[in-house]
């Protein structure tokens, strides 16, 4: 939840007004990143990562969605190689923490 407050300080206390709350997903989805990198060190993570992204498709997870670009380093691999997934796929806090928190997943970050 996102929290629109007015701040007042009287007789020496700090008082807080609610204005507005929303959901994170609705204000994500006026603005901020719309998709996300995902840095793999490990191509074991590479299924529970496409099962991650099923489900959270599957469920409808989130309205914003966006394009997921995975980006592979592996000591057999010519260098970091850079692989767009060919659809969009549910994107919000709860995915990008799901993503983090793999194995073989070295970091997630929004675009």
């Amino acid at each position: 939840m996102v929290l629109t407050v007015e701040a007042t300080y009287e007789a020496e206390q700090l008082k807080l007004l609610a204005r507005a709350v929303q959901p994170i997903d609705a204000v994500a989805a006026q603005g901020g990143a719309t998709g996300l990198r995902v840095f793999v060190e490990d191509a074991t993570a590479l299924p529970q990562l496409a099962n991650v992204l099923g489900e959270a498709k599957k469920t409808n997870a989130s309205r914003v969605t966006g394009p997921i670009q995975l980006y592979l380093t592996a000591a057999d691999l010519p260098g970091e190689v850079e692989v767009l997934l060919g659809e969009d796929y549910p994107v919000n806090p709860a995915i990008k923490g799901a993503l983090k928190s793999l194995g073989g997943v070295i970091a997630v970050e929004e675009v």
